[in-house]
């Protein structure tokens, strides 16, 4: 038999577009390039059963929430595998900033003081990046990047995932997860909290009240928003926050600190990547890989470059 061709892999904004049958070829090209169908449901949150008879249409309308499970998992699989293997796609070292700095003290307190907590600020100051070193350097700690498609089980499912909880019902993960964590100083964060709804607020809640584990939701002004036009509804709910928690944009030492990872930086040219940046570390990050290149093609660093680059990195 023919051996069938190694595709190239598209990228991870083209997945909310396909047509089921184009997930399937997708899913077959990633499985050709050396990621198994198990782990791409596992990616899911589902097993490797369940993906087999999607893949080979044996599934209702009932299963649409697969679906929805599966796309996700696609985008994230293609985001990583660009991320690695692009070279212009770098990260800056992980450095301490005021935004890791919020974010650690916060994370401290709810996860040993058995509280809910808040954290928000505007996307790309850092926030994930500091959530992810907070995990990596404290033990009992329990980190779930959230969307908008989640159920129910698929939270729960990431959750139980990581303290070894095997289960099927929601519920009944619920109930292990909290045995698991009862007798720990634990911590769950919560990324991207914006894409939690009010009924899985409601569930995940539980985990402080049957566990007394801290939970740390953290995301953009859009979810206080949502829970201040909450609260008259649902008091019971959003004054569990014990905690909350503002991040601001990058000052001048951050930038100095994140830009210092790659560049030397003379004649107070931080000065000009703030501006450029305008307190954003996803900005600055960009622009900075893009400076080291035009460097290490012979240009010299000085606030012209600076403001020239950024003006042909940003998009809006």
């Amino acid at each position: 038999m023919e051996r069938r061709k190694q595709t190239a892999l598209p990228g991870a904004e083209v997945v909310s577009g396909m047509t089921p049958d184009e997930l399937r070829e997708l899913v077959r090209d990633i499985s050709q390039q050396g990621m198994t169908r198990k782990v791409i449901a596992e990616e899911a949150g589902y097993r490797d059963s369940a993906l087999s008879a999607w893949m080979n249409k044996k599934y209702s309308v009932k299963d649409m929430a697969f679906e929805v499970a599966l796309r996700s998992a696609l985008e994230r699989i293609l985001e990583r595998r660009f991320m690695s293997g692009n070279r212009e796609a770098k990260k800056f070292r992980r450095v301490k900033t005021s935004v890791v700095e919020a974010v650690f003290s916060t994370a401290k307190i709810c996860q040993f003081q058995g509280l809910i907590g808040l954290l928000t600020g505007k996307g790309g100051r850092g926030k994930t990046t500091a959530a992810e070193m907070y995990k990596a350097s404290v033990s009992n700690v329990i980190y779930v990047r959230t969307s908008r498609f989640m159920t129910r089980k698929h939270l729960m499912q990431a959750i139980a995932k990581q303290v070894g909880v095997d289960e099927k019902s929601a519920y009944d993960m619920l109930v292990k997860v909290c045995e698991k964590l009862r007798r720990r100083k634990s911590l769950v964060i919560f990324d991207e909290a914006e894409n939690i709804s009010l009924d899985l607020l409601d569930t995940v809640r539980q985990i402080n009240d049957w566990a007394n584990a801290g939970l740390l939701f953290i995301g953009q002004e859009a979810f206080y928003d949502t829970l201040a036009r909450a609260r008259p509804s649902h008091e019971y709910l959003v004054d569990r926050f014990k905690l909350r928690m503002r991040v601001k944009d990058l000052g001048l030492a951050d930038v100095k600190t994140l830009a210092e990872t790659e560049l030397l930086l003379q004649n107070s040219l931080e000065k000009a990547l703030l501006r450029a940046c305008n307190g954003s570390a996803r900005f600055l990050e960009t622009l900075v890989f893009k400076l080291v290149q035009m460097i290490d093609d012979g240009l010299e660093l000085d606030e012209r470059l600076i403001v020239k680059t950024a003006d042909a990195v940003k998009i809006f």
